[in-house]
């Protein structure tokens, strides 16, 4: 009890120091009026076009520089370090690499094809190699990998800095798909998605074969969502779970952690790659990276607002706000979210959702304008679902008012039209239905309950601990609703829609989007533009059978100081799903940051 009182202590002062440092470095910036690089963004109907102007007093931030320690931050200590041992990968995307990458040079720092906000939308064609140095899929159940030369392990043991070979690839996709404890064996390998061969052809080559219907999802897959570690060590010591045995062929190696406080990474200065836009740079350009464990949202704030933190994301647009006015100098990127989340009702049984006319009436009695304006502030989207408003799905989003009138319809608030819908549908007195939520969703929730009972829907919430939600969520054992999230950075996949997903909470099954991820699993890796239509055409039909009830969506932001350059606020992921890679090629202006008073 004492320890606690003790870290309690410890933790106040840190947030008062922090805080009241911030402050007087406000004061310091009023007066020194130092100029900064200025970002001008201008919203246009399908991307955020970014225009970065130099200003006198510092070196042009298009200029790559090297060096400095690039400081973030995150709520909490890594869960696991070795993927066949914890669902959660992202404790090695720094570290271990994939098969393919989001090609850097096609997003905002080069060719602007794509923001990188949201991944690379299902087009094959933003991919790039990174352990691979290429690949072919010569037939409807085979992908051809030619491995790259000259990529080696940390000089560390037990790797001692060898060769990366295609023996290691091979390696590394079986001990996948084959580890219950893996996320692509919980996955997919639970419902009969994994590779029916694999194996190396020569010592640059490997060929693994898929069963057709699902090769091009597959393909992604293992391609861009599958991180590499090293064998020897996991044949020297087990496992990979001790993070001082961790060996790689990523741009950061993890040279110090102090569990609840922080992770250091250095640079790998024998790192392979080189900046595709500025040629014969070796990257990674910074020193390292230092990884604040800041569980407290106060304490991170005024860690960014004394430039003790370079960077951080946020959901909530007053707390935005209020940092952008103490410290005008921030750098925003405002976009529209990949976080959705909505009520799903379960259609695969004898309940009320089962009547597509009930689920459209659902809709109705729902004021989603209102909750936009008044709960979010307006800083979000109406509708962004199952594509989201970004330039990387501009082919295939469709704004509300070119959807289906009916569509159009449960984006308008009309609660008589929803006691009609549910009279005919034999409802004329309402129903009773239960949701399962965790306690962090009550507040929301609890408004559309006050909408539903407008239309003598009595919406009874089963709030439980957040580790039991997600237990029930896991086991798809909610009886009736349950509040849950779709990935939208993903639509090529229909996760919330397709028989054979996890995701599919409303158990929905139906020939035409079935038809659809069939097209989809022909066509992905092969013609980008075969599978946008696909998605393009089947997107309204998705949003007219209602499976949930749709929520407005949060916008979500992404600050960030001047003298951290060649970012754009794309710390969502390159490629499949990559949050870090843009670290590889940023750099900073360590110059500005001293004589900005930081």
């Amino acid at each position: 009890m004492a320890k606690k009182v003790l870290w309690l202590l410890v933790s106040c002062l840190m947030v008062i120091s922090l805080v009241m440092a911030s402050c007087g470095t406000v004061a310091e910036e009023e007066e020194t009026e130092l100029t900064t690089e200025t970002r001008i963004e201008k919203k246009t109907e399908t991307k955020t076009e970014t225009k970065v102007e130099k200003q006198e007093g510092f070196a042009d931030p298009e200029t790559p520089k090297y060096g400095g320690i690039y400081t973030r931050y995150t709520t909490a200590d890594p869960m696991g370090w070795d993927y066949a041992h914890t669902r959660l990968m992202t404790s090695s995307m720094m570290m271990g690499q994939e098969l393919s990458m989001g090609d850097w040079a096609r997003g905002p720092a080069g060719s602007n094809d794509c923001d990188w906000t949201a991944g690379f939308g299902g087009r094959a064609s933003l991919l790039t190699g990174c352990l691979a140095e290429s690949w072919t899929l010569p037939d409807d159940e085979t992908i051809v990998y030619k491995i790259r030369k000259g990529i080696h392990y940390w000089d560390k043991v037990p790797a001692n800095g060898r060769e990366h070979t295609a023996d290691d690839v091979v390696w590394n996709i079986k001990r996948n798909f084959e580890s219950p404890a893996s996320y692509l064996y919980g996955s997919y390998t639970r419902v009969k998605k994994n590779p029916t061969s694999v194996k190396a052809l020569d010592k640059w080559t490997v060929e693994v074969k898929y069963p057709a219907a699902d090769l091009g999802l597959l393909f992604v897959v293992t391609s861009d969502y599958l991180w590499h570690i090293c064998p020897d060590v996991v044949n020297t010591y087990g496992d990979m779970k001790d993070w001082e045995h961790i060996v790689g062929t990523g741009p950061w190696m993890l040279t110090d952690y102090v569990p609840g406080s922080v992770l250091n990474y250095d640079r790998n200065t024998n790192y392979w790659e080189t900046d595709p836009l500025h040629p014969g740079n070796q990257l990674p350009y910074m020193d390292g990276i230092k990884m604040l464990i800041i569980a407290d949202s106060s304490t991170a704030q005024a860690a960014l607002r004394t430039g003790k933190l370079d960077e951080m994301g946020l959901t909530t647009w007053d707390t935005v706000s209020l940092l952008m006015q103490q410290c005008p100098d921030l750098m925003l990127a405002s976009r529209a979210s990949l976080g959705t989340n909505f009520p799903w009702g379960r259609v695969d049984g004898d309940l009320p959702f089962k009547d597509v006319r009930v689920r459209q009436a659902l809709n109705m009695a729902v004021n989603q304008q209102e909750i936009l304006d008044e709960y979010y502030g307006g800083h979000g989207e109406l509708l962004n679902w199952p594509y989201a408003d970004l330039a990387v799905f501009s082919n295939i989003y469709t704004p509300l008012e070119e959807q289906p009138q009916i569509v159009q319809d449960m984006f308008g608030y009309d609660p008589d039209r929803s006691k009609t819908m549910l009279a005919e549908a034999g409802y004329p007195d309402g129903f009773t239905c239960t949701i399962d939520c965790s306690t962090s969703h009550v507040d929301l929730l609890s408004i559309v309950r006050e909408y539903l009972a407008k239309v003598n829907v009595d919406f009874q919430l089963n709030v439980h601990e957040t580790g039991v939600f997600l237990s029930i969520r896991s086991a798809g054992t909610f009886e009736q609703m349950i509040y849950s999230n779709d990935h939208v950075g993903l639509p090529f996949r229909m996760m919330c829609m397709t028989s054979a997903s996890v995701w599919n909470y409303a158990g929905f099954v139906h020939e035409k989007t079935e038809a659809a991820v069939s097209e989809i699993n022909t066509w992905i890796g092969k013609d980008d533009t075969k599978v946008e239509q696909v998605l393009k055409d089947i997107g309204p039909f998705e949003l007219e059978q209602a499976c949930a009830i749709f929520l407005p969506i949060p916008h979500s932001f992404v600050l960030w100081w001047p003298w951290v350059q060649n970012f754009y606020g794309a710390n969502g992921g390159g490629g499949y799903f990559t949050p870090d890679q843009y670290t590889t090629y940023i750099w900073l202006d360590t110059d500005m940051k001293k004589k900005m008073g930081y």
